[in-house]
């Protein structure tokens, strides 16, 4: 008896102790802060709420607002539920229903209470304490499924007084079953199936069972899924399912829609596939896509019945595989054709490239970049008579040592991983005459070249390019030769064949020079022939004076054409103040610089720059050289430092090859190997740039030619184009 009251005593002090200790940390702070409590723990909510359980003392989760058993009560015309709420810091709290079945008549402890819309959910705001809410959610037709707020876990469904166990949750929603007072929907269930058929070690066949179900949740087994001879892998979908031990599919399945994806893999090497045979409510046919593997085989696929993937219903990542309609008694067969890549199937290989011509136009740098996919021979070589100088892996960031076959090779690269993406520098001389498209041994799907020329140097075509824009070729259009050709009719009319061999020539050098007098010269032409076809008078005399004006106005235009055109071929750097038009210079009309290549902009800023500095101008001197101290100066840094001092008159350098180390290249080659670097790429963008292009497979032995007018040519044409317009000028003037 004694030792009952010490323990009964030794209770009622542990609770006044731990009461006590509870206010005083409440109270732990001094009078005159007091008022700034709420103040201070605003940023802080929940601070006075218990932690989860397992959360920890430091940082962990607090909940404010612990839910109770809710329990609910359905029939046909509503549902009633109470639901029990601890609360420690004022806040929201959820309630059962939705915007469709939103609750009424709702209190806490008896007291009514607003409901009110939170996330488009019904819930009230309590202040701390304990709370019993009641209410009820009516309806005119009992739904499917009842939404819950999400922190409820412990719940209590009647319905139509009958007691539901187990219970059935879908996410937020307590699942109801369907009402007896409405007609009760048939249940159903439609089941669409697909398949991809991959080739591989093992052969993988992905199953995609597309449903749509109708009526009451329930279960149903479907199947067998799985054709003979695979084995499970993965099983993903929309609605809780699994895999039985004799093949079937256990679905609870839903009134909606859901996709099930099921991974199998093949137990032999894949030959043939077929369906098998299984009961409603599966599909008596399936669609299966065959995807083939080239790198490891070359294969084919038939069936009894290809269809089309669009037509019927295939996924949209399978779209592009062959499709065939199966039922149980047929067969998908699969063809052998080769092991490993097939002598048809090569590397994926696109090529991008930037050539410049040297000053002299004796040989060419360029700097190729090849992307795409390798496959086979695992090696890029340059082809004669293009040679390799250096070579980079963009896809590892590392230099590539360059190496030859033979003595008489270009030189290549070995190349390690599937996708390619190579940076290299080449060289290639002659500068003229016909050489291979690629100027490597491999076919590529597309080769892109921007050919850069300098001042003086015109392309006229590329026989061999599918394009070849910007040259004197593709400039002409339908409306340019309709125009040449009415102007030399005019002047054949004119002047006879003579005068028609003039214009024609001068047409076809000047008509896309800008500023060049192309329809004034034709208006005087159209001019002199009305003339000529007046009878003597008043309406003579007014065609003789507009005729002349017209002369006039072809002098005027003519003189900048001519200058323009005798200081281009005298000095050819003047071509980056011009560039070419179309029919508006014959009007004079001026035309805003719109060349292809970048340097017309930069040569007319520098000119302007120029202009506007004074005659003699005195150049600051340039800055003095800072000393180099070194704290610890060794041989090597001395020897460097003396070696600087001595070349200092050097005025070219030429580097042939840069040490790396190991880790730069993954271990690729042995420790000192010298890997070239090339000689330095151009950076001019002067001349005139034209765009190259190819289209479809470009093979190796593919060539191109590239009819370019030296400078001493453009410049003699320049100058008979000028000639031309004189003698066609003083013809027409009589």
């Amino acid at each position: 008896m004694i030792r009952r009251t010490l323990i009964c005593w030794f209770l009622v002090a542990l609770s006044l102790s731990c009461a006590l200790t509870a206010h005083a940390r409440q109270t732990e702070v001094p009078a005159p802060l007091e008022p700034w409590r709420e103040w201070v723990l605003h940023d802080a909510p929940g601070v006075d709420c218990p932690l989860l359980t397992g959360a920890g003392s430091a940082g962990g989760q607090r909940i404010c607002v612990w839910p109770g058993v809710l329990r609910v009560q359905a029939d046909a015309t509503g549902a009633t539920f109470a639901l029990r709420y601890t609360v420690h810091q004022r806040g929201w709290t959820g309630l059962p229903g939705d915007a469709q079945h939103w609750p009424q008549q709702v209190s806490a402890n008896g007291n009514a209470v607003p409901v009110v819309r939170q996330a488009g959910r019904p819930g009230v705001w309590l202040d701390p304490g304990r709370y019993e809410l009641r209410g009820r959610i009516p309806w005119s037709r009992r739904p499917q499924a009842l939404a819950l707020p999400a922190a409820v876990s412990l719940v209590e469904l009647q319905v139509d007084g009958q007691s539901v166990r187990p219970l059935q949750r879908d996410g937020d929603h307590l699942v109801l079953g369907r009402g007896e007072a409405t007609a009760p929907e048939a249940d159903a269930l439609d089941v669409r199936v697909y398949r991809r058929l991959g080739d591989g070690l093992p052969a993988e066949l992905e199953t995609r069972i597309f449903l749509a179900g109708a009526g009451q949740a329930r279960e149903e087994l479907i199947g067998p899924v799985l054709p003979a001879g695979f084995a499970p892998l993965t099983l993903d979908g929309d609605w809780p399912a699994r895999l039985e031990s004799d093949g079937r599919l256990r679905v609870q399945v839903q009134p909606e829609h859901a996709e099930l994806v099921l991974r199998a893999r093949a137990l032999q090497p894949l030959q043939s596939a077929a369906p098998a045979a299984a009961g409603a409510p599966w599909p008596s046919q399936e669609v299966w896509s065959y995807e083939a593997a080239p790198a490891l085989r070359s294969t084919s696929a038939s069936g009894p019945v290809q269809v089309d993937p669009d037509s019927a219903g295939v996924p949209d990542d399978w779209r592009a595989l062959p499709a065939f309609a199966l039922e149980p008694s047929q067969t998908l067969t699969v063809e052998e054709r080769a092991r490993g890549i097939a002598a048809n199937e090569g590397n994926r290989l696109n090529l991008r490239r930037e050539a410049w011509l040297d000053f002299a136009g004796g040989g060419w740098t360029l700097r190729d970049r090849i992307e795409g996919e390798m496959r086979r021979d695992w090696r890029l070589e340059a082809a004669a008579p293009y040679t390799l100088e250096r070579a980079q892996s963009l896809v590892e960031q590392a230099p590539l040592l360059v190496t030859r076959l033979d003595e008489a090779g270009a030189g290549g690269v070995e190349w390690r991983t599937p996708r390619v993406d190579l940076d290299a520098g080449l060289r290639l001389q002659p500068g003229g005459g016909e050489r291979p498209v690629s100027g490597w041994r491999q076919n590529f799907d597309a080769v892109d070249s921007t050919v850069h020329l300098p001042y003086g140097y015109r392309l006229f075509a590329a026989p061999g390019a599918d394009r070849a824009d910007g040259s004197w070729m593709s400039r002409w259009t339908l409306l340019d030769v309709f125009v040449a050709a009415v102007i030399a009719l005019l002047s054949w009319r004119s002047f006879g064949w003579t005068g028609a061999g003039l214009a024609v020539v001068y047409l076809l050098l000047a008509y896309h020079e800008r500023g060049a007098p192309i329809l004034s010269l034709g208006l005087v032409l159209a001019l002199g022939l009305v003339v000529r076809a007046l009878p003597a008078g008043r309406l003579h005399k007014l065609g003789e004076w507009t005729r002349r004006a017209a002369l006039v106005v072809l002098v005027m235009f003519a003189l900048p054409f001519v200058s323009a055109q005798l200081r281009m071929a005298l000095h050819p750097q003047l071509e980056g103040a011009a560039s070419m038009s179309g029919l508006g210079g014959g009007l004079g009309k001026t035309v805003a610089l719109q060349a292809t290549d970048a340097e017309g902009y930069a040569e007319a800023a520098d000119a302007a720059v120029l202009a506007e500095a004074p005659a003699h101008m005195e150049l600051p001197p340039p800055p003095a050289v800072p000393a180099v101290v070194l704290d610890d100066p060794s041989p090597v840094d001395l020897q460097a430092r003396s070696s600087s001092v001595q070349g200092a008159g050097l005025d070219k350098v030429m580097v042939t090859g840069s040490r790396i180390k190991r880790a730069d290249v993954l271990d690729r080659y042995t420790q000192g190997t010298v890997v070239q670097t090339g000689r330095g790429l151009p950076s001019w963008q002067g001349g005139h740039s034209y765009q190259l292009h190819w289209s479809g497979p470009i093979t190796e032995d593919q060539t191109v030619r590239l009819l370019i007018s030296p400078p001493w040519l453009t410049r003699l044409l320049r100058v008979l184009a000028v000639a031309l317009l004189a003698l066609l000028a003083l013809r027409a003037l009589g």
